[in-house]
């Protein structure tokens, strides 16, 4: 038996259970495709599955795999327009159509106005902010993670961070600086701190290791024998001794990692160590 005879078949009597189950005019069409590909599917694997089953079952076993509830599911994320269009409106138009004559309102002048100056308040508050963070793609992950549903999982994850890190660094700023914005249009009074500064400064020197930094003014003001000393003991261990040179080189753990071969996670330690044997070598 060809699809479109299955098909023939089965359809009627599909829809017309459908339709004593719920499920609405616009639905059918989608629902009654999706049912009778999986049940197409079904035979294509086992050809004998509808031996011995009555009619009824074939079309319980189509409405089963409709998939009406996701259908359900991804409408009930809109509004449809239907049920606005179909509304009784008389004796309340002026209530719906034309705003400004609502009771218990203390501004004089339409309501939409007054969303209308809201929403392009918010604009230029986004619109400045986007300017001042514009260069950093992690400040910008967060404008969109403060300002969406977005979870902050996920967000950490575009912006390339794990979630706490993410977290302190860049979020916690951002949000004080969103918070002030907002006060600073639509409340009357706040105790918001002001940003310290309008615009974003950007590290401009790498982060090396925090501890065990000592070694290095002296090495800048012109004492590089211990350094070179330590750089020669370690030449012939890799590991070590390229995290030894990308130290006095003044290199990030990431650029260090790079530019041997290695990867930032294991070669961290590394430049750990050799930061701990600088410093043991100018002590």
């Amino acid at each position: 038996m060809s699809f479109e005879a299955l098909y023939a078949d089965l359809a009627p009597y599909a829809t017309n259970v459908m339709k004593r189950n719920g499920i609405q005019p616009h639905q059918l069409d989608e629902c009654l495709q999706i049912g009778m590909l999986a049940l197409w599917e079904q035979l294509a694997e086992q050809p004998d599955f509808l031996t011995g089953k009555t009619r009824r079952q074939a079309i319980f076993f189509i409405l089963a795999r409709c998939k009406i509830s996701t259908l359900r599911d991804q409408e009930g994320r809109y509004d449809r327009l239907e049920p606005l269009a179909a509304a009784e409106w008389h004796g309340n138009g002026d209530e719906y159509a034309i705003t400004g004559l609502e009771h218990r309102r203390s501004e004089t002048w339409a309501a939409w106005a007054t969303q209308i100056d809201i929403r392009a308040d918010i604009e230029r508050i986004m619109h400045k902010l986007a300017i001042k963070y514009g260069q950093s793609f992690k400040h910008l992950v967060v404008l969109y993670f403060l300002t969406t549903e977005v979870s902050r999982k996920d967000a950490a994850a575009l912006a390339g961070m794990d979630s706490w890190r993410w977290y302190q660094r860049f979020v916690l700023p951002v949000q004080a600086d969103l918070r002030y914005e907002f006060a600073e249009v639509f409340l009357a009074q706040h105790d918001y701190p002001q940003p310290e500064c309008d615009e974003l400064v950007a590290p401009t020197v790498p982060r090396r290791c925090p501890a065990y930094r000592s070694w290095r003014e002296q090495y800048q003001r012109g004492n590089v024998s211990p350094a070179e000393a330590l750089a020669a003991a370690y030449r012939d261990t890799p590991c070590i001794g390229a995290a030894i040179q990308a130290q006095i080189e003044g290199k990030s753990y990431a650029a260090a990692a790079e530019a041997h071969g290695r990867k930032p996670s294991t070669f961290r330690k590394h430049m750990k160590r050799a930061a701990r044997l600088l410093d043991s070598a100018y002590a």
